[in-house]
C-alpha cells in the first residue's frame, strides 16, 4: 500500500498570460510506514506537492493514488472525502486554526463531522490527546486560547490524529517553537512514526531530515532533483548549495575536515557515528605522524 504521485503536472492561472507551472512531472511513491522528509527551496513547490495528496489541489496533468485509489476519479466509486480520510495534513502554525470553546471540542470537531457516536469520537480524543502528551483531565475543558503555544499546536495535530488517518503531512512542524520545544515536538512526531504512522514531512532544516528521516526528496522550480537516504543526498553538496539549499551542519564540519586532508567518511550523518569518525581519523592521523 502506498502513496503514489505519477506525472503529476500543476499549472498556476492556467491559459492566461501568466500561467506557470508550479509542478512539472512529478513521479513520487511513499510507502507505508516509512518518514519521508520534503525540502526546496521557497517556491519549489513542496506546499503545491502536499495539497495534491490529499486531495485539496487537483493536477492539471496526470494522478495522485492513495492505497490504488485515484484522488478526483469518475470512476471511482469511493468518494474523495472517504480516501482523503486516510491523509491528514497539517499546515504551518496549525494552532491558528483553533476556534472551539474547550480543547476537547476542538480535537472532536472532525470525528463529529463524521457522523460517530459520542462514545467512539471521546475515545478518539482520548487516544489523540495522549498520543500528543496532553493530559485528558487536566486539559479537555480549558480554552485552547489559554493554552501555551506549542500546547496549541499539539491540540490542533491531536485534531487530525483524531481522524486516525494512515499517512500524516507536516508542513514546517516544529516552526517558530523555542529550542527545547521544537526538541520535544519532533520526537513526539517520530514515536508517532515508530507506532506505524506514515509521515511527510516537510523542512527547511537539512538537520531535523537528517536526524528523522528515512528518505527524502529535493524539489527545485517544480522538479523533483534528487532523492535517495538522507546521507545519499547530502553527498550532492554543490548541487544542494546551487539550489539555495544547505547540508547539515555536521555534514558541513566533515566536509571541511576532509578538504583539511583529515581521512573521514563524509556520508555519516548520526551524531555518535561522527564523533567516532572524527576521533578515529585524527588518531590515524596521529600515528601516521608518529611512523
Amino acid at each position: 500500500m502506498s502513496l503514489t504521485v505519477n506525472d503529476v503536472w500543476y499549472t498556476y492561472q492556467e491559459g492566461t498570460p501568466n500561467e506557470s507551472n508550479a509542478l512539472q512531472g512529478i513521479n513520487l511513491t511513499i510507502n507505508k510506514g516509512e518518514f519521508l522528509g520534503i525540502v526546496g527551496h521557497t517556491g519549489s513547490g513542496k506546499s503545491t506537492l502536499i495539497q495534491h495528496l490529499n486531495g485539496l489541489l487537483k493536477p492539471s496533468k496526470g494522478q495522485v493514488l492513495v492505497d490504488g485509489l485515484e484522488l478526483h476519479s469518475k470512476e471511482n466509486k469511493k468518494s474523495l472525502r472517504e480516501i482523503r480520510m486516510k491523509v491528514g495534513i497539517v499546515f504551518q502554525y496549525p494552532e491558528y486554526q483553533l476556534f472551539e470553546e474547550t480543547v476537547e471540542k476542538d480535537i472532536a470537531f472532525g470525528p463529529k463531522n463524521l457522523g460517530l457516536e459520542e462514545k467512539e469520537i471521546k475515545q478518539r480524543v482520548k487516544k489523540a490527546m495522549k498520543l500528543m502528551n496532553l493530559d485528558y483531565q487536566a486539559l479537555k475543558d480549558v480554552s485552547p486560547f489559554d493554552l501555551s503555544g506549542g500546547q496549541k499546536r499539539k491540540v490542533a495535530i491531536a485534531g487530525v490524529l483524531a481522524m486516525e488517518p494512515e499517512y500524516l503531512i507536516l508542513d514546517e512542524p516544529a516552526a517558530g517553537l523555542d529550542p527545547k520545544g521544537r526538541e520535544e515536538f519532533l520526537e513526539l512526531i517520530n514515536h508517532l512514526h515508530k507506532e506505524g504512522l506514515t509521515v511527510i514531512m516537510v523542512s527547511h532544516s537539512m538537520d531535523d531530515i537528517a536526524r528523522y528521516a528515512q528518505r527524502m526528496v529535493v524539489l527545485h522550480q517544480g522538479k523533483l532533483v534528487l532523492e535517495g537516504k538522507p546521507q545519499e543526498v547530502f553527498t550532492h553538496v554543490e548541487e544542494l548549495e546551487s539550489m539555495g539549499l544547505s547540508v547539515p551542519t555536521l555534514t558541513k564540519l566533515l566536509h571541511a575536515l576532509k578538504a583539511k586532508g583529515l581521512p573521514v567518511n563524509t556520508e555519516l550523518i548520526e551524531i555518535q557515528q561522527i564523533k567516532a569518525e572524527i576521533l578515529r581519523a585524527l588518531q590515524e592521523r596521529k600515528g601516521e605522524a608518529h611512523a
